[in-house]
């Protein structure tokens, strides 16, 4: 997950460097003139040949998975591991002695804290993409998918993987339905992410499994990601990206790196669109990014979006409308946002990387080998991107600001409070405007706002408690999102030695408050 904010008291550890994550790095430099010497082609072709399990469809008998007696059963239908139905472990909940309701005043929202009793390496491990489904609210961490009830927070079901999740989608199909990345890999080095698991969030119940398999140096699964958009799941491995079909792990197409340009893949995103972006000439004077729009059908190119030159294409913080991050060649600071129209032409670029308000791509949470559509701080809502601006020190207060896509500008910057805010994704909200997070600071409690489309006094929506504060702020650096009316945070990782429980901090791993 996201780093936390350097100097910030309340930050929990940085995550365990995921393995492989220069990888991507060294391909798109070094080993930029090995691929394209040892590719021949390019583009997109239909998926003709099977993924080395001899069968026509592309699907796979499930791999083998560790012994039953360190993994539990089998499951029928998916690649080993163990489904746990119903709420089962957190009946406990009262008897964990943590009570984020108590001493709750008029006014105030109810809160619940989720935990769960995935035992955890020593190191640790870090919190994947938030999926609400239904009236559960489902998430991944290390080698398990745990969905909580919305309304109160018990277990509604969790899924046990036969080893530690590599990558997750940030959205799940919209039938409801996810793939997970896993390895069953015990090496310490050169891990390979190469375990597809589908995974329906409405039933808890495990789909279709699949081994990916490396047919050439271009596509390694040592830094694997999936993005799902409609029916369809885009794996991302390497150089090279694999679509397969959601419901039933049927390929569909896959796309190749690009001779000419020497355009290699840097990442996947989905959603309403599926968006490929693109490293060109990486490390020369003519380095720049490209974005392609597939369909997710076919894999046809439906255009192609090239950025200025000297200038990478780093994240993806809308589909639609599609909004970008990119990056200065050899100055890091140096950061824009550019909105892309629905034929691929920039609308507005918005330089941030000087001025009178500072502000940092992904809120500063840096990089610890995510996907490209992991990046905090910064929401966008119809034609305006909201970014929170750069706090004077890590915890203390900053302005919300609202910019115009159509031309780049200032629409209005608010600060609350003398309170962190934090933009927060919505699920489900049909309202204009932008949900704010106030994150709580010294004796005060966390708000959730809602800023209008034009700025001014927000309304508070949400107030949280006094017995949940401490819990809250050791999640200052995770997930966050808005559904229903109800607002869910998380850590950013777990430490092994409270694995999500009680352990010396009682500080959980999920905390929701609604009315």
């Amino acid at each position: 997950m996201h780093q936390p904010l350097p100097g910030n008291p309340y930050a929990e550890p940085d995550p365990p460097a995921r393995t492989g994550s220069s990888s991507r790095a060294r391909a798109l430099g070094i080993g930029a003139a090995v691929l394209a010497l040892a590719l021949v082609g390019g583009g997109v072709f239909l998926a003709t040949r099977g993924d080395g399990d001899g069968r026509g469809d592309g699907s796979r008998e499930p791999a083998a998975a560790p012994p039953a007696s360190s993994q539990g059963p089998e499951s029928s239908t998916g690649g080993g591991g163990q489904e746990t139905a119903g709420p089962g472990s957190d009946d406990d909940r009262e008897g964990r002695g943590i009570d984020v309701n108590a001493g709750r005043k008029p006014g105030e929202a109810k809160a619940w804290l989720g935990f769960d009793g995935v035992k955890l390496p020593g190191k640790g491990t870090i919190l994947y993409d938030l999926w609400r489904e239904g009236d559960i609210v489902a998430q991944a961490t290390y080698d398990e998918v745990t969905a909580f009830k919305s309304a109160d927070g018990t277990k509604a079901w969790s899924v046990r993987l036969p080893g530690p999740v590599c990558d997750t989608p940030v959205n799940a199909s919209p039938d409801g339905k996810v793939v997970v990345v896993y390895t069953t890999s015990k090496a310490k080095q050169s891990v390979k992410c190469d375990q597809l698991q589908m995974i329906d969030l409405k039933t808890g119940k495990k789909g279709w499994h699949k081994k990916l398999v490396e047919h050439d140096l271009s596509d390694g699964t040592t830094m694997t990601h999936v993005a799902i958009s409609g029916s369809t799941v885009m794996v991302d491995q390497d150089s090279t990206a694999h679509a397969y079909r959601v419901g039933d792990g049927k390929r569909l197409f896959s796309t190749k790196p690009q001779r000419e340009g020497a355009c290699f893949l840097k990442g996947v995103a989905g959603g309403s669109r599926l968006l490929q972006m693109q490293t060109c000439a990486a490390m020369t004077s003519t380095q720049h990014g490209r974005l392609r729009k597939l369909d997710p059908r076919t894999g046809k190119v439906e255009w192609t979006y090239r950025s200025k030159k000297g200038w990478s294409i780093d994240k993806v913080y809308s589909v639609d409308p599609v909004v970008v991050s990119l990056r200065k060649r050899n100055d890091y600071d140096n950061w824009a946002v550019a909105a892309v129209d629905d034929q691929g032409r920039q609308r507005s670029w918005i330089g941030l990387g000087g001025g009178k308000t500072e502000f940092e791509q992904c809120a500063g949470a840096g990089d610890s080998g995510e996907g490209v559509q992991n990046c905090p701080g910064g929401v966008v809502e119809g034609d305006t991107l909201y970014l929170g601006s750069k706090p004077k020190d890590s915890i203390g207060p900053n302005k919300l600001v609202a910019f115009d896509l159509r031309n780049g500008k200032v629409k209005w910057s608010e600060s609350w409070g003398g309170r962190q805010l934090q933009p927060v994704p919505v699920s489900g909200e049909g309202r204009p405007g932008v949900i704010a997070y106030a994150r709580p600071s010294g004796e005060k409690n966390g708000r959730v706002l809602r800023f209008g489309p034009g700025g001014g006094k927000p309304d508070v929506l949400l107030r949280h408690t006094s017995a949940a504060r401490k819990t809250e702020t050791f999640m200052f650096a995770g997930h966050t999102l808005y559904a229903d009316g109800r607002f869910y945070v998380t850590s950013s990782r777990l430490d092994g030695k409270s694995h999500g429980a009680e352990g010396d901090d009682g500080k959980g791993r999920m905390l929701s408050y609604g009315r």
